[in-house]
């Protein structure tokens, strides 16, 4: 086998992320009195996932991230006032009980397993929630180890953030590490910049426009995987 080490995203990679997030997002709404219509749900991704790009980029840190974003979203949309870090923490709360998984997420990890591959969980998601949405779902098991942003002190894509992992796994070869993920700035790219192979998880076929950013491997399906 050529990839003995596998670093897997959690968010749209083995977790069905937009699933958790609309009913997280659907009953934070509620409680605010205001309805999730399809035209503010999509104004919202569109406004947090401008976020979440500064944050990779190192140009927003992810305190400023948390708990201004629902602030300035009200604000923006509804003219309503209301507390950041309240809402930030009861939306943390709610999308930590989700943990839908992408299709065919836990047959390839127990594959995998069996097959003595090594398993790591690299993401920029928040602790907390990450952590505790893995050990619902079942998953911890899985892994060998979990890195998150917050505690290594870098985010995925920023070089230090991937240098800091291996770093803590002694004598792993780079070589036999591939990194997977659904997000082209973030795991993609993060694989780029230290000079690892990673495999684009692409279910949906998105057309890669970045032409500074080619992944080594581009799969449809997470089964996929087992032919590298």
């Amino acid at each position: 086998m050529r990839y003995r080490y596998l670093f897997f995203d959690m968010d749209n990679t083995l977790f069905d992320f937009d699933a958790d997030e609309e009913q997280a997002l659907a009953q934070l709404f509620k409680d605010q009195g205001v309805p999730l219509s399809a035209a503010t749900k999509k104004a919202y991704q569109a406004f947090n996932q401008s976020l979440w790009r500064q944050y990779e980029a190192g140009t927003l840190t992810r305190e400023m991230l948390l708990n201004t974003r629902f602030a300035t979203f009200f604000k923006e949309q509804f003219n309503q006032i209301v507390d950041g870090p309240t809402l930030s923490r009861n939306y943390l709360d709610k999308l930590a009980r989700g943990h839908a998984l992408m299709p065919q997420a836990e047959m390839l990890l127990k594959v995998l397993q069996a097959d003595n591959v090594k398993l790591y969980v690299t993401t920029n998601g928040v602790a907390n929630t990450q952590y505790r949405r893995l050990q619902d779902a079942g998953l911890s098991t899985y892994f060998d180890a979990v890195f998150v942003s917050e505690e290594l002190g870098y985010q995925k894509p920023d070089p230090r953030y991937f240098q800091r992992v291996f770093k803590q796994l002694v004598g792993i070869s780079q070589a036999e590490a591939l990194i997977v993920g659904d997000s082209l700035t973030s795991d993609v790219q993060g694989g780029q910049n230290v000079g690892v192979s990673t495999a684009w998880y692409n279910p949906n076929h998105q057309v890669n426009r970045m032409t500074d950013v080619q992944p080594t491997h581009e799969i449809e399906h997470l089964m996929d995987l087992l032919a590298l």
